[in-house]
């Protein structure tokens, strides 16, 4: 386009040479083929050809910005300022009717340009396909036999950091980023192609999952990846799991509970008949046996909590005397173990709509892992903040930290980082958030600390 204007131009200089009088830019617009209008420095409408005229219906005097909206006219801006920037699809707005084409912008002479305007109708189907392979909405590669990638698109160059003079293999590339553990590859049922010609798998890029499709010979020997961000349809499998799991285990609970319980009540009381008639060499024993029940006694405790949860009773309640309440129970157990912790309440009343019993017994069961988990001399923290219409709980300690692997892993039922834990305590706790239509983050680093952060929606 730009060297048939360049031409254009050239006729019109040598049809200058004959002596015509009028302005050189005006002229000039006798010889465009498409909508053109004159404008200044300040983007003022001097003139217009004649096809502008049946197109876009413009008026000289009127600012060429009042047709334009806000990012064509940040890139017309640039123009006037004698950037070197490229044509551009933009969408011109007339009195009646609203057009989309191909927008240049050409310094004539003096503080004058002209901008020209292509039709969408008449724009070459090579550049409409160009556009929309480089403005899609997901991420578009075109790669060799090899693997090398010979052609990308805007998503895919700031996602994965590439640059398209870059001579960079896909497969060396994904080798940076793990897979999403237990998410299989997604199916296309839409697609036209073989299924035995597609191949897909879902990688973690910048804490968000993707979906990599491979079509194979989408152009000869050339393949096509494409790549969608499916961040939120791997977090609703995960939770679906989450539940599912929790579901078997709370029937698997009341199952068992009440076969559990009878034995058990039996053997406490038998044990306790036992306690006075015992010698002293026999004390031992019998203590590692009650602990042990006792044990046995806990876990069945937190099965019937997921088999049956208890009924929540909300209410207005001041989450600041909610924790503080919490502290002062375990800071005994603290002390126990040498640990120190303490309490920053926020100023002021901060209310929730919760029950009060139910979160108090997340915030125990929290600063229980995390006494558990910080050594003699250690410090836990317990502090309570506001941002927006959120309340913010956060549970720190200075323990061993938890491994990133097995971050992911702790709301799943039964699975623990401590020596005799059950790992029921947290996926409750998690459920009992859950229920107050919170969240939980959890940041950790090895042998630095551990920080379970709880936002609750505020009163």
């Amino acid at each position: 386009m730009l060297s048939r204007h360049l031409s254009q131009i050239e006729s019109f200089h040598h049809a200058e040479q004959q002596g015509g009088s009028l302005p050189s830019s005006s002229r000039l617009l006798n010889y465009m083929n498409e909508c053109a209008l004159v404008i200044n420095q300040s983007g003022i409408i001097l003139n217009f050809n004649s096809q502008s005229n049946g197109h876009l219906d413009p008026r000289t005097g009127t600012s060429l910005y009042t047709y334009l909206k806000s990012e064509d006219i940040e890139w017309l801006e640039a123009c006037l300022k004698g950037e070197n920037i490229p044509q551009k699809m933009i969408r011109y707005f007339g009195e009646n009717k609203t057009v989309e084409g191909i927008g240049e912008c050409i310094s004539v002479e003096g503080e004058e340009y002209i901008f020209i305007f292509k039709n969408l109708h008449h724009i070459p189907e090579k550049f409409i396909f160009e556009n929309i392979f480089q403005r899609a909405i997901h991420g578009l590669l075109i790669m060799n036999e090899e693997g090398t990638i010979v052609r990308s698109n805007l998503f895919a160059d700031e996602l994965l950091d590439i640059k398209s003079e870059d001579d960079i293999n896909l497969y060396d590339l994904l080798d940076q980023y793990p897979d999403e553990a237990g998410i299989p590859g997604f199916t296309q049922p839409h697609a036209t192609h073989e299924k035995e010609n597609m191949l897909s798998r879902v990688i973690r890029i910048q804490s968000r999952s993707y979906e990599l499709t491979k079509v194979d010979n989408i152009a000869g020997s050339y393949d096509l990846v494409v790549i969608r961000d499916i961040s939120e349809v791997v977090n609703n499998i995960r939770k679906a799991n989450e539940h599912d799991t929790l579901k078997v285990v709370g029937q698997l609970a009341a199952g068992i509970a009440h076969e559990i319980r009878n034995p058990m009540t039996s053997l406490k009381g038998f044990i306790q008949l036992l306690e006075p008639n015992l010698r002293e060499h026999q004390k031992m024993y019998f203590e590692v046996i009650n602990s042990e029940l006792k044990r046995i006694e806990t876990i069945m405790t937190e099965f019937l909590m997921l088999a049956k949860p208890k009924k929540s009773v909300f209410s207005k309640i001041n989450l600041n005397h909610v924790i503080q309440e919490t502290v002062d129970i375990m800071k005994p157990h603290a002390t126990l173990h040498d640990l120190e912790i303490t309490y920053e309440a926020l100023d002021g009343e901060c209310h929730v709509f919760g029950d009060s019993n139910r979160l108090k017994q997340v915030f125990i069961n929290l600063i229980k892992n995390a006494i558990e988990a910080t050594p003699a001399k250690g410090k836990i923290q317990v502090g309570i903040s506001r941002k927006a219409s959120e309340v913010i709980v956060s549970v720190s300690d200075s323990g061993c930290g938890i491994p990133k692997g097995k971050l992911d892993k702790l709301k799943e039922p039964f699975f623990t980082t401590k020596e005799n834990g059950t790992g029921l305590g947290l996926p409750v706790s998690l459920n009992i958030i859950a229920e107050h239509h919170g969240t939980v983050d959890v940041k950790s680093e090895l042998n630095k600390g551990t920080i379970f952060d709880i936002f609750l929606p505020a009163l």
